[in-house]
């Protein structure tokens, strides 16, 4: 449900109420509402605020996405069923900096609170009929401020039946992926695929212990024919997918590793990671496609790894996995661009998902800040969450798995 910034009625509560001297101001026009003004800490001041009424109270929502930018500084998106200032507001912070930003905020991401201090008990946000939008800067440093909201919208429940794809499930962050949303009681089924050379392993016991609900099924994404069989396999799922993620990936095996030097690559070293990393996620998405009907929302990410930017890479090195992983955010924009007219309520994504403690990375990890180094557990956890926010206005782009945009 999107709001309109520009024609809504916005009404200022500075500290002014308690004391303070903090001046605020609401400006609207050219598509946008833009809060600004002067942030004061004297006489036990320091907050400004700007409320506006929705026409149509709000009760359960998946989640709201702002698109922003102002001055650096933390603001407040808060939520409210009264204007009253004595009763519960929910807030959630985000950072707007000088270049437009689109941000999504899970209902979990918003705390209950009455004038700055957090309330125990409070009636839970999503039983909560929202009847009124916010915004808030509050305890920062004194002096001018400038945030400009352009959008708003409220994620609400969209034609979906809770099917998911996992590929690349037997091992990694894509086996966590699996098992968090196999925990999930919205999530109505998972498929998830497995190398036919390594077969189920122990997935087949985690099949058995989920009955229906775990499908499994063999692709080599280096195949054609494993491929043409899991197309076909794919035709047979009633309704399609609401969401996949393709986290099957090559960084060493064998003899094949990093390159630190462009003496040390192969033409069939390259070719095999290209194999793997790009052109496999693309063949796969090819199938997906296929099989989603036109109108279909679903969201379809391809894990991709930060040394893939070509505008981020200072270090040089590695240059098949490099280049393999640029190859599949080249691959994953393109087709984002097709897919505005053939799956126009699809997102195609790539997404960083971190450096996560799997065999994948684990001989590299000698050098990594042991705080930024992150079990599969947590690294799934994030991307799920970053999917949950995504719409076909992020399709072709390249995020972080904290929900920044990386350059390409």
């Amino acid at each position: 449900m999107p709001l309109d910034p520009e024609h809504m009625d916005w009404r200022i509560t500075n500290d002014g109420v308690m004391g303070g001297l903090s001046r605020g101001r609401a400006v609207v026009g050219d598509g946008a509402v833009v809060f600004e003004g002067e942030l004061s800490l004297e006489n036990n001041g320091g907050f400004a605020s700007v409320l506006a009424g929705m026409d149509t109270p709000l009760r359960r929502f998946h989640g709201v996405r702002l698109t922003v930018s102002g001055d650096g500084r933390h603001y407040q998106f808060r939520l409210r069923e009264s204007s009253a200032n004595r009763d519960v507001a929910w807030r959630a912070r985000f950072e707007a900096g000088p270049e437009p930003r689109r941000i999504t905020l899970l209902p979990d991401a918003f705390e209950p609170v009455i004038r700055g201090e957090v309330v125990v008990g409070a009636t839970p946000l999503q039983e909560t009929p929202v009847r009124h939008v916010g915004f808030m800067l509050a305890r920062d440093a004194a002096g001018p401020f400038r945030l400009e909201v352009r959008d708003i919208e409220f994620i609400q429940p969209s034609e979906t039946n809770g099917s998911r794809l996992v590929i690349g499930a037997g091992r990694g962050i894509g086996r966590a992926l699996l098992e968090a949303q196999l925990r999930d009681p919205d999530v109505g089924q998972v498929v998830g695929t497995y190398r036919p050379d390594t077969g189920p392993g122990d997935l087949d016991a985690l099949r058995q212990a989920h009955g229906g609900r775990l499908v499994l099924h063999p692709l080599d994404v280096t195949d054609a024919e494993s491929l043409d069989d899991f197309g076909r396999f794919l035709q047979t799922l009633e309704g399609g997918v609401d969401l996949a993620i393709h986290a099957a990936g090559l960084l060493h095996e064998g003899d094949l590793e990093p390159e630190k030097a462009v003496a040390q690559c192969s033409a069939p070293a390259l070719e095999r990671l290209f194999r793997v990393n790009s052109i496999g996620p693309l063949m796969t998405a090819r199938a997906l496609l296929d099989a989603q009907s036109r109108q279909r929302p679903f969201t379809f990410i391809a894990i991709s790894a930060m040394v893939g930017s070509i505008g981020d890479n200072r270090l040089g090195g590695w240059y098949g996995y490099r280049a393999s992983k640029a190859a599949l955010n080249q691959f994953m924009r393109t087709l984002a661009i097709e897919c505005r007219h053939r799956h126009p309520r699809s997102a195609i994504l790539a997404v960083h998902p971190g450096t996560t403690d799997t065999a994948l990375s684990r001989p590299f990890q000698r050098r990594v800040d042991p705080e930024k180094l992150y079990n599969p557990e947590r690294t799934a956890e994030r991307i799920l969450r970053l999917a949950a926010g995504f719409s076909p206005a992020d399709s072709g782009r390249f995020f972080n798995w904290d929900g920044t945009e990386i350059p390409w």
